[in-house]
């Protein structure tokens, strides 16, 4: 049977004052998403019973690394504070978004991970890696490589969908029956505000870009200081410029700009200085041209490859070009 940590147990653990083993055994219990808004409405009571406490996030956050990290387990020097038996709290059905509320207080005084953690699921891919997630309210995405999507972990699909995208991601959007909005925040001073559809958004720093597959979408966005809005349509793509200024045109080739689901990629008079960016983002490797002029080059075509080794034999067997490696840097040269 699974132990589940009681509220003393925990109260403990705020303190300070929990044994290495019962450190442990609370760092390991709090991963389980089951276990967590637990572990936060018993963080909310002790702090409102705490208020002189004055929490230093990033030496915590430090503890907490070094814990994992630590191979060597010291033994109890007191009890540990588990239970067998779940505890039973009676609240009234307002309580658990009053919680919500409070932890979000609460967590403006503490330190950025911190908040991440607690409030989000994060779901990351690594150079190279596609991953394809369902989430709880019936929504599908596939983040591309080099991405990482944030899931609120309290509420989702009831009283919010919002989530936040870093890198490139494609959504297909389920439409829930009372109408719940699923908006896509990002770093790059622009949302997308959905119903149910299918869409794809780029935070690339090479290429910020929304494109509307399917349905319609509500783009907000900045220019300086002045928000703007956009209603999108099946086959728009929206690209934006450094200033942040918005560019709208039909695409009559949307399914490329998705191939990356299925590993392949679509080069159009691309120039290989643009495939190295490609590189760089994509697999975290880079391109090095023997001279400027090489990377002025433009390749077209379909290329499929699983990982960055075969798409760069790929093209520069078809280029007339050759590659050394050296770490994760590719020095592209001429054939003789």
């Amino acid at each position: 049977m699974k132990t589940q940590v009681s509220k003393e147990a925990l109260f403990t653990y705020f303190t300070g004052r929990a044994t290495a083993l019962q450190k442990q055994q609370i760092d390991e219990w709090v991963k389980e998403d089951q276990n967590l808004e637990f572990f936060i409405q018993c963080l909310v009571l002790w702090e409102a019973q705490n208020q002189q406490f004055d929490p230093d996030a990033d030496a915590a956050l430090e503890r907490h690394r070094q814990r994992i990290n630590n191979d060597v387990i010291q033994p109890a020097a007191e009890p540990v504070y588990v239970s067998h038996q779940p505890a039973r709290w009676s609240f009234p059905s307002w309580f658990g978004w009053f919680i919500a509320a409070s932890v979000t207080i609460v967590l403006l005084f503490t330190g950025t991970q911190v908040k991440e953690y607690l409030l989000y699921t994060s779901y990351q891919t690594s150079f190279g890696e596609t991953r394809r997630l369902l989430l709880s309210d019936g929504s599908q995405v596939t983040l591309n490589a080099n991405s990482r999507l944030q899931v609120p972990r309290l509420g989702f699909g009831k009283k919010t969908r919002n989530v936040k995208l870093t890198g490139e991601a494609d959504f297909m959007v389920k439409h829930l029956p009372n109408h719940q909005k699923f908006i896509v925040q990002t770093d790059r001073n622009f949302e997308v505000v959905v119903l149910g559809t299918e869409f794809l958004v780029n935070t690339r720093e090479s290429g910020q870009k929304v494109l509307l597959n399917t349905g319609k979408v509500q783009l907000l966005y900045k220019e300086g200081q002045t928000t703007k809005q956009l209603t999108m349509k099946p086959g728009n793509l929206v690209t934006f410029d450094r200033a942040g200024h918005a560019n709208l045109k039909q695409s009559p080739d949307r399914q490329n700009y998705r191939a990356w689901k299925e590993h392949r990629l679509v080069f159009d008079q691309t120039s290989l200085r643009e495939v190295g960016i490609l590189f760089k983002e994509t697999y975290g490797i880079h391109l090095q041209f023997a001279h400027d002029s090489l990377a002025k080059w433009t390749i077209s075509g379909a290329f499929t490859a699983q990982n960055s080794d075969e798409l760069i034999e790929t093209i520069t067997s078809a280029s007339n070009l050759t590659y050394e490696r050296k770490g994760d840097t590719l020095y592209i040269t001429q054939e003789p």
